[in-house]
């Protein structure tokens, strides 16, 4: 069976895209349609090609393969355009990706946060460090599992994130990275969210329980396995 191809980036789009030593400066993504297994896990496909070879190749196909009959709507992409933004990040405070003193420090600016500003208070976490929806580079969200050590099969070297793969642009943890052409002007925090469904999910397409897929490479040799982190 065909997979269905997820996303595509182009380093002229993303400067900062790691590429292939080999030339190679696109990065295509793809997911088998269908579950596997009795936990229900899917698999997933990591492409580098060279573009100008792409854009420039014989034998295309005709027409795109059939999609099957799929057992949910969020399985199927919504056809979407990319507009990269590019944002600082910070890592996730949480056990030893920060010194133990910074969290300390950290913690206690949220709790200050919300004593002053109440539910809709900005946190660390959800408005400063990591943003939420599709990322390149940056540092992987660690909401679920907690932080992890992720090393290469083939050589054990320290594994680079990739590109993080998101179902959902926004929610109401992380309202604060809303576009301002999403947000209503007259109301603050989660209820300035403004768009419905279109707005929160644009690619509809899910990851899993916990939402986001972060895709590693090994930074030692790119044509290592990729690895797949669920978090």
């Amino acid at each position: 069976m065909p997979f269905v191809g997820l996303a595509q980036f182009f380093r002229r789009d993303i400067p900062d895209l790691v590429c292939r030593p080999d030339g190679a400066d696109l990065v295509q993504l793809f997911r088998c349609p269908f579950t596997h297994g009795p936990y229900l896990e899917r698999r997933y496909r990591l492409r580098w090609r060279r573009a100008r070879d792409t854009e420039h190749a014989e034998g295309f196909l005709a027409a795109p393969p059939e999609v099957p009959l799929l057992r949910w709507e969020h399985e199927l992409p919504e056809p979407c355009v990319l507009h990269p933004e590019e944002v600082d990040t910070y890592p996730w405070a949480e056990d030893d990706t920060l010194p133990a003193s910074l969290i300390a420090r950290i913690d206690a600016w949220d709790d200050a946060q919300v004593a002053e500003h109440g539910p809709d208070a900005p946190s660390y976490q959800y408005d400063l460090s990591i943003p939420p929806g599709w990322r390149v580079g940056g540092y992987p969200s660690w909401a679920s599992t907690g932080p992890m050590a992720i090393d290469c099969a083939s050589c054990a070297t320290p594994m680079r994130l990739l590109l993080t793969a998101e179902g959902y642009e926004t929610d109401a943890g992380s309202h604060s990275w809303v576009p301002l052409e999403d947000r209503d002007p007259a109301l603050r925090g989660k209820a300035s969210i403004r768009g419905g469904q279109f707005v929160a999910q644009p690619t509809r397409l899910r990851f899993g329980r916990d939402r986001d897929l972060h895709v590693f490479i090994c930074p030692a040799d790119p044509g290592h396995a990729p690895h797949w982190v669920l978090a």
